[in-house]
């Protein structure tokens, strides 16, 4: 409402000039009628949302815009001519300078109206662009998400088919403790967003998985800081990291090694940071295949430009580091 201020005063002065009016006179005058004019101007609203541009023919928008318009326009002259003719006895002969002014009027209330029309197809169409892009983000991480699962059952499922033949015991206690990791997981699949302390608890549930595959082959060291533990992350985001370090640093050693998970608060950011040893020499299994390009593509869709994944590779040792904007879990 407070730009038509100066939309008004235009008016006023196009009154003025055209009907040679004092600007006393034209802003009185006009007053009454631009009170109405603006409230008026705000109902394309709902018009331009009945008659979408894009499924509504051209001559059907044009019909209904110009006829809204054209009444209008008759409908402000109406007003003014009443009010220069209350105003008559005050400001003499205000209502025959009106009368002179009135068909410049006319002609500039039609187009204030249609560029007010304008304006409202505009932002419904940026409306509809940003509730798009909204449905096209939420799209991609649910279909990059829907690789995830089948993903963790997968390997586990690999996992436990080498320790059958071996050790048949541990491949049950393998089961359980699969079964419980994946009803974790489907449940936090489920929600867009969790806190960290969730997604880590996943974590550790996955490792002792793998725990009683490698046993004393596979030692995990924690540096979490307890300020973390509320922030949000996106669901099964840190799991397959995890996951990542495990099937192609600790099962390509002989002797296993140490991963390293590392979380810490900088500023307005949080960085995760994950180390595992590895061997240069070992056979490629596709380091940079689903898991890490998911990731990857998943934050961008989430985070946009503001998250980041990093990959350090130093002689035996592999290192990525997520970082990712801070907020809190509500």
């Amino acid at each position: 409402m407070a730009a038509w201020i100066p939309v008004g005063a235009i008016l006023v002065l196009v009154t003025h000039l055209s009907g040679r009016m004092p600007y006393l006179e034209a802003a009185t005058v006009m007053t009454p009628a631009l009170v109405v004019f603006a409230f008026v101007c705000l109902s394309p609203f709902y018009v331009c949302k009945s008659l979408p541009l894009r499924s509504v023919p051209r001559g059907k928008l044009m019909t209904h815009h110009c006829a809204a318009a054209l009444l209008l326009s008759a409908g402000v002259i109406v007003i003014g001519r009443l009010t220069a003719t209350l105003l008559n006895p005050t400001f003499r002969g205000i209502e025959g300078r009106f009368v002179t002014a009135a068909p410049v009027l006319a002609v500039m209330v039609l187009l204030v109206y249609e560029m007010s029309v304008a304006l409202h197809y505009a932002a419904l169409e940026l409306e509809a662009s940003r509730r798009s892009e909204i449905l096209a983000r939420e799209s991609q991480l649910k279909a990059l998400k829907a690789q995830v699962n089948p993903h963790f059952l997968f390997n586990s499922l690999n996992s436990i088919s080498a320790l059958t033949a071996i050790n048949p015991a541990e491949a049950r206690e393998m089961c359980i403790r699969l079964a419980d990791f994946l009803r974790t997981s489907l449940r936090l699949g489920e929600r867009v967003t969790i806190p960290l302390a969730e997604e880590l608890g996943l974590t550790r549930m996955y490792l002792d998985v793998e725990q009683v595959r490698f046993g004393g082959k596979l030692r995990v060291v924690e540096d979490v800081n307890p300020a973390c533990s509320n922030c949000t992350v996106p669901a099964l985001v840190i799991q397959p990291l995890v996951e990542n370090a495990v099937k192609h640093g600790i099962a390509m050693m002989d002797e296993g090694g140490e991963i390293r998970m590392s979380v810490q608060h900088e500023q307005d950011r949080m960085r995760f940071t994950i180390s595992n040893p590895y061997d240069p020499e070992a056979p490629s299994t596709g380091r940079n295949g689903i898991g890490l390009r998911n990731i990857r593509e998943r934050l961008e869709a989430f985070y946009g430009s503001a998250a980041r994944l990093d990959i350090h590779v130093e002689e035996r040792l592999y290192q990525v580091t997520m970082t990712i904007p801070v907020r809190m879990h509500k």
